[in-house]
């Protein structure tokens, strides 16, 4: 299903069959759509004064009150103008070798908020370093499970939410470039690279899956909403760091001619009905539409160019000074580590350069890698449930633009790469791999571990997992260690009297096809399940021996 056939779709009473797996949704179930399950705020968190006049009744957000008054929000703002006008500095400064110039142009493309439809979201603004590159804001890691409102509002009268929004928690950007093209190993009958929860980001055209990533929100009609890629080329061309981009890509790089409506056209955000569905509404003619698409792919290199420095990936950690015989770890660090790569078997996926010790047996030498990435690159489906909070499931009827973000409504059920191999992004660049797409319905990136841990300040609450259910290390932990102990055939919302979910109840699974078995009932004591995060926490980079 594609995803303009999917946005044709009507959200009442709906029985999708794809590949012959059935999800059946009922009337009842699309009409409490609009009744997230957050009736309390995680353990310490406060609400900020500043977010109160935000929340809407039934534990909603009104995002662009959040957008302007939230102070995580301001935070990452601030930093991006911060990080933006070092960035030029540095591109001004005509001292820069070539290697580090490519790197300080993707730097100023990610904190560029002028790269959005309406000059108003960066990249950084859902990747903030200060948080692992991943979602910054605090409250809606509470409240829409991290995922962020991108650059248009939606103005409808009486609309939830009030600004389109994604469906997913954004993944981090840290280590992404380490990630190959995605590809699939017939021995091992498994996809391995590709970048995003679901894989999409290829890499196939560039051969840099980072790259391609990096492509992508811009022309996100939920993110930057761009309507056409050479808008994005317009608005660099246009920028004040033009002459640094030529000087890195060569001086015809940018020399394209743009028809007049130029400006028209790329301040229509992209879903608009009046662009009628048109991938490529700039009239460029054959040589400048060439140019634009090259100047693109040019603009995702730098990009991750960027995001493999040392700025965003710097194997900087305690862990990584501790294989190299420059600092130690506690004995409850040491106890995690051991847990980790033993009992927990959490290294058989988050790769850590050791065997597993899992299934009995030891492992008493060195690691064979010191700069170990902590992922496999494959794909898994956890058995989460279902995120009931996310504000996607409440976009199914048209903006004041005539897009709609998720037709389906609740009835929406996220499949991961189940989505990208059933040509939901579109025709997939190998059509072999949709046969596959039985055996990976519901699962998703094994995200690197590295970083999992970076917070902006103490007491911010982070969203884990690509539906952010997950609000901090331990309940991942213990979910990992509980899942099927506690299992529920509940909504989230709905656990049993008597039960605590997260704690004593997991909800069912959102997509029941294809559920890891190797973990959910691993057998850890809760000083254990302290101890796999004391060790997590030994991953994030900054650490000064």
């Amino acid at each position: 299903m594609t995803q303009r056939k999917f946005r044709a779709l009507s959200a009442a009473g709906l029985c999708v069959v794809m590949l012959g797996i059935v999800s059946l949704v009922s009337g009842a179930l699309a009409q409490n759509a609009s009744t997230p399950a957050v009736t309390s705020l995680p353990s310490g968190y406060v609400i900020p004064p500043a977010d109160k006049p935000c929340i809407l009744p039934g534990y909603k957000l009104d995002l662009q009150c959040i957008v302007a008054n939230d102070p995580d929000a301001k935070r990452i703002r601030a930093e991006e103008a911060a990080l933006e006008s070092q960035a030029l500095a540095a591109a001004q400064s005509g001292t820069l070798d070539p290697y580090h110039q490519v790197q300080t142009l993707g730097q100023l493309e990610i904190f560029d908020p002028n790269l959005a439809v309406n000059n108003n979201v960066a990249c950084s603004y859902c990747h903030d370093p200060a948080a692992g590159y991943g979602n910054g804001i605090s409250i809606l890691s509470v409240f829409t499970g991290g995922t962020n409102p991108g650059s248009v509002p939606i103005t409808v009268q009486g609309a939830y939410p009030n600004n389109r929004i994604g469906k997913r928690n954004p993944p981090k950007y840290s280590y992404a470039s380490y990630f190959p093209p995605l590809q699939y190993r017939q021995a091992q009958a498994d996809f391995y690279g590709g970048n995003f929860w679901d894989g999409r980001a290829t890499g196939f055209m560039l051969q840099n899956s980072a790259a391609e990533q990096a492509q992508d929100p811009p022309g996100d009609p939920e993110e930057m909403a761009n309507p056409d890629p050479a808008c994005v080329v317009w608005k660099v061309s246009t920028g004040n760091y033009k002459f640094f981009f030529e000087q890195v890509f060569g001086s015809d790089a940018l020399n394209i001619t743009w028809p007049s409506n130029v400006a028209q056209v790329c301040s229509t955000p992209k879903g608009a009905a009046s662009l009628g569905g048109n991938p490529t509404p700039l009239s460029l003619s054959v040589q400048d539409r060439t140019r634009a698409s090259q100047a693109y792919g040019e603009f995702g290199q730098a990009i991750a160019a960027y995001e493999a420095s040392p700025a965003v990936s710097p194997f900087t950690s305690q862990f990584d000074y501790y294989l190299t015989g420059k600092a130690t770890l506690t004995p409850n660090q040491l106890a995690g580590y051991e847990l980790f790569r033993g009992k927990a078997n959490c290294n058989s996926c988050h790769l850590d350069g050791r065997s597993s010790a899992a299934t009995g047996g030891t492992d008493g030498g060195a690691a064979t890698s010191a700069a170990p990435l902590f992922t496999d690159f494959t794909y898994n489906n956890l058995g989460l449930p279902r995120n009931v909070n996310l504000p996607f499931y409440s976009e199914n009827t048209p903006d004041q633009l005539g897009f709609t973000g998720n037709p389906l409504g609740i009835g929406f059920t996220d499949s991961g790469m189940g989505l990208f191999l059933t040509g939901f992004y579109g025709a997939l660049p190998n059509v072999s791999w949709g046969d596959l797409a039985p055996q990976f319905t519901g699962k998703f990136q094994t995200a690197t571990a590295r970083d999992a841990a970076m917070m902006p300040y103490p007491g911010f609450v982070k969203a884990f997992m690509h539906n952010g259910y997950l609000t901090s290390l331990k309940q991942v932990v213990h979910f990992y260690n509980t899942r099927d102990l506690y299992a529920f055939p509940v909504r989230s919302g709905q656990c049993p009297s008597g039960t605590v979910e997260k704690v004593t109840c997991w909800p069912m699974p959102e997509d029941r096809n294809n559920i890891n078995k190797t973990i959910g009932n691993l057998g850890l004591t809760g000083m254990e399940e302290d101890e796999i995060v004391a060790f997590l926490q030994t991953l994030v980079d900054g650490f000064k021996p």
